[in-house]
């Protein structure tokens, strides 16, 4: 049930004329920037939002999120290819069998919408195709909640050698995503780089280097995105040793 795949769907920005004239369709997902299909549903139904004036031609495709699986993706779509109608929508099927995914953890994968653009009807037009990617997640059943699971997400420092490395464990089967990760001083001071995004696999160890920061840290504060794609702060305390270990660090440079 391997969706089909064309050249066509790896296109991001190619096709220029000579102008600053471009022809695009403005295409949204009715606010969604991440779905969640459960288990207990043999199929999640999405929608494709055509905000512009005229007819939009869309493809879609599914492939794993992790680029290293090269397994046959065991789902299918409804709808690979559709025209959805001037300031309408369509929507699309994601079908799924039941067989080939964990039951003990999450499985992420990317839903790719890209939009074909028309050939153009006056000269000196440029095309751009622009290629919307979601993330998808298939959630088995668990019996703990995601939000016991943000919670137990934790941090330690792994080196005292400048930029400062942490490693998140995430012992949980969510995928969690996070964003603006930094480092707060005692006084609640940003200490180093923030780092714009990381997404932490289930049951796994995620490595991270904060470059700049040279006093000891006495938080690390990260926003943690929700299935609805909201942000929700969060500051996790830092033991004293790895402040000590810190503080270490930067006397010995």
């Amino acid at each position: 049930m391997k969706p089909a795949k064309s050249i066509a769907s790896k296109l991001i920005a190619v096709i220029f004329a000579l102008l600053s004239n471009s022809v695009c369709a403005d295409i949204s997902f009715d606010g969604y920037t991440r779905l969640i299909f459960e288990s207990s549903h043999k199929q999640l139904t999405f929608n494709i939002v055509n905000e512009f004036d005229d007819a939009a031609l869309v493809q879609v495709t599914l492939d794993w999120g992790e680029k290293r699986n090269s397994a046959q993706v065991p789902m299918a779509l409804s709808r690979p290819l559709l025209m959805i109608p001037a300031k309408g929508k369509a929507s699309v099927d994601i079908l799924y069998e039941g067989t080939g995914l964990p039951d003990n953890q999450e499985s992420f994968f990317l839903l790719s919408v890209l939009e074909v653009p028309k050939e153009p009807t006056e000269g000196n037009i440029a095309q751009i195709a622009l290629q919307h990617n979601l993330k998808l997640f298939y959630r088995p059943h668990f019996s703990e909640s995601r939000e016991e699971a943000v919670e137990k997400l934790r941090w330690t420092r792994t080196s005292r050698d400048a930029p400062m490395h942490f490693q998140a464990n995430n012992n949980s089967p969510y995928y969690l995503t996070l964003t603006e990760v930094e480092l707060l001083g005692e006084q609640g001071q940003r200490c180093g780089t923030p780092v714009n995004h990381l997404m932490v696999a289930p049951f796994s160890t995620f490595d991270l280097a904060i470059p700049d920061c040279t006093e000891p840290p006495s938080q690390l504060s990260y926003r943690i995105i929700s299935d609805g794609g909201a942000e929700h702060l969060r500051k996790y305390d830092l033991p004293p040793n790895q402040a000590n270990q810190a503080n270490q660090a930067n006397q010995q440079q």
